[in-house]
Parts: C-alpha cells; structure tokens; sequence
C-alpha cells in the first residue's frame, strides 16, 4: 500500500504532545512494518526540522510543499485549498490526517483522522479569540464527517466526539498513544539539573503555559503551601501557549518558583525523578502525557479528576477537584506530612503498565490494513 500521513505537526523544533505523537507514531510504525510505503507530507516556508526526519528506511519518503501555511489554510476555508495526497508523486491507497488540520479532502483516497482532544468545544473559555477562530475555520465537524474512520486517543475524547458530532461509535476506533521514557542515575540526574540551581526539594509541573492546564491554580495552592514549608520550591517547565503572560506575571512575583521553559529530553527525565511529586490539575485532557511520565519515575501524580485523566491513570493517581484550590493545597500537605500516602503513592506506581509505542503502532498499522480489503 502507498500510505500519506500529515506531518504539518513537525514543523518546529519544540514538539507539542500532538507533534510526539506524530513523530513517535511513525518511528514505530516503520519499524515494524518495512512491506507498504509511506509519504510524509508537509508544508510551509520553513522546512521540518532534520531530526523529526531521521527515519533510515527505503520505504519512507518525505515531499515538503514550499508554500505559506496562512494562504493555503485561507484558500481552503473558501473551498479553493489544495489536494495535499496530488503533491505525493504516487497514487496513494490511504492517507492518515495525524491531527486536525486545514485539509482538503480527496475525492479517491480513503482518510483516517486522529483526534485527540475537544477541548476547544467542550471548555472554550480557556483559549484565546485567535485559537477559537482557528479551530472554527479547521470546521472539525466537516473533517469528523467525512473521515472514513476515526482514531481517538481515549475513550473520553471518542464520548466527546459522539456527542459533539453525533459520528456512529462503529467509525470510531480508541487507541491509547505510546509513552516514551528512559532509565536515569541519580548522577546523571544531578549533572543534568546543576545548572537550574534548583534546591532539592521541589514540586513539579510539565506543560504547555495555557489556562486549560490551571497553573494558576498550582501556583496558588503552593503559595500558600510554601509559607509553611520553605525549604520546598515549585518548578514549571513548558512552551508558552496562549493567554499565558498573566501566569508569567504571578510566576515573577515568587522567588521560590522556577520557569524553566520549555524541557525536553533528558533534562526533563532528570526533573522528573527528583521531583517531590508531578502537579497537574488540568481542567480538560484528551490523554495527558506528563501524568504517565512521572509515574515510570515513581513519583506520585497528583491530577485532575475530569475528563480522560482517571482513565489514562486508573489508580496510580491522587486525584483532586481542579476548581477547589484548597484541595491540591491539602494533598501538598498530606504528602508532606504523611509518609505513609507519599510510600503508598510511589510504590503503587511500581507495577503500573504504560502504554507502549509498539503497541499502538501495531494497532494503527491494522486500521491501514482494513483499507486494502476495499482496494
């Protein structure tokens, strides 16, 4: 089969959980399956960075449209964009949209359509008037209907698509995306984290600056955690969003509070296994990456319980209401003081088992194959 897959995704440096999706997605598919060839299609002025391109397989190919992004997602609101699968030099049998995108669907090839959250539906007061535009303008509706099947990313986001869509649950498959991870020293950790100075306490959040997550909330309840325990400081690692300069502003008024920007890496594995636990009280999730990284380093995970969260995490979470700051406030403390519920919560992460990228790309690779019995 000739397969086109959407990398639009890859096209900064900083990856985004969509973007790790992306990317991981194909690296597994390509090793596990070197029989159908693959078309990796990107656009704009810039070109994909080079390492999201480091695939060494002869059945993978990637064709880059130098054209502006903006002009082609304007001409396709006004039904006048591009075929991206007529760039491909070959007839495609399939073409897999890894996100939702500005997109014009083909008239001969069958499209799979990822979707990983509606969050932009179910919680818009948490975007900005340019991210609210933008999700209208993609008209998610048209992509979730005319899609010939859909994969969601946990059965929260496959609920949210029934109901905002009203699509039939048989067009719909979940598959749970991989979670990378590694082993780290406790050496390795400290020659990694000496340069942010950091004090050997800390409490940790990992994501986009974005009120979705409620960092506002995090900083708050820590605030006042932190005028009975000093020693303890709040570290906050992420990529700016939107509407984030208000959480920049209460981050600078605290010395005890540390931005870090956007980590990636080992870094971040070393931030991760020294941390005092992961905080992330987000108020809508359509998986949530960070929640399972933290626990391969068995620390425990205090986490919203709403939306797909207690899904992803079962009972290898504490779970807080993410409007009650006092909540999040009380586990600090609780975890703090108890050492009982801080040993419970790090040894219950011992035998929990993260999803594996092999297995979804094998389950990714068995949608492609139900559109070969239709050729």
């Amino acid at each position: 089969m000739n397969i086109g897959i959407d990398i639009r995704a890859l096209s900064s440096s900083r990856l985004s959980g969509v973007g790790r999706y992306v990317y991981n997605s194909i690296k597994y598919i390509l090793e596990l399956d070197r029989k159908n060839n693959y078309y990796l299609i990107s656009t704009g002025l810039k070109d994909v960075p080079p390492e999201w391109l480091n695939f060494k397989y002869d059945n993978i190919h990637h064709i880059h449209w130098h054209f502006s992004n903006k002009i082609i997602n304007l001409l396709t609101v006004f039904g006048l964009g591009p075929d991206l699968t007529k760039k491909i030099p070959v007839k495609l049998d399939l073409f897999w949209l890894a996100n939702i995108n500005f997109f014009k669907f083909p008239k001969d090839v069958p499209v799979i359509l990822t979707i990983h959250d509606l969050s932009f539906l179910h919680s818009r007061q948490f975007y900005s008037l340019k991210r609210r535009l933008w999700h209208k303008l993609v008209n998610v509706r048209k992509l979730a209907r005319k899609a010939n099947l859909i994969i969601a990313v946990s059965e929260n986001t496959k609920r949210d698509i029934m109901r905002f869509f009203t699509v039939d649950d048989d067009k719909i498959t979940v598959i749970y995306p991989g979670v990378s991870t590694k082993n780290i020293t406790l050496e390795e950790a400290n020659n990694l984290l000496a340069p942010y100075k950091l004090k050997d306490k800390y409490f940790l959040y990992v994501g986009t600056l974005e009120p979705r997550k409620n960092i506002n909330a995090i900083i708050k309840a820590f605030a006042h955690y932190h005028s009975d325990y000093p020693d303890t400081e709040l570290v906050i690692v992420g990529a700016k969003g939107w509407i984030y300069q208000g959480i920049l502003r209460s981050i600078a008024k605290r010395s005890y509070i540390h931005y870090l920007n956007y980590v990636d890496g080992p870094s971040k594995n070393a931030l991760y296994s020294q941390a005092q636990a992961l905080i992330w009280p987000s108020f809508y999730e359509g998986y949530g990456f960070p929640p399972l990284e933290a626990s391969y380093y068995n620390i425990p995970v205090i986490t919203s319980y709403k939306t797909s969260l207690p899904e992803i995490m079962k009972d290898k979470a504490l779970y807080v209401d993410p409007y009650n700051v006092s909540d999040i406030y009380k586990l600090l403390v609780n975890l703090t003081e108890h050492k009982d519920l801080y040993d419970f919560s790090v040894n219950n992460n011992h035998n929990f088992v993260l999803p594996r990228h092999e297995k979804q790309a094998q389950r990714i690779i068995r949608q492609f194959y139900k559109f070969k019995n239709d050729q």
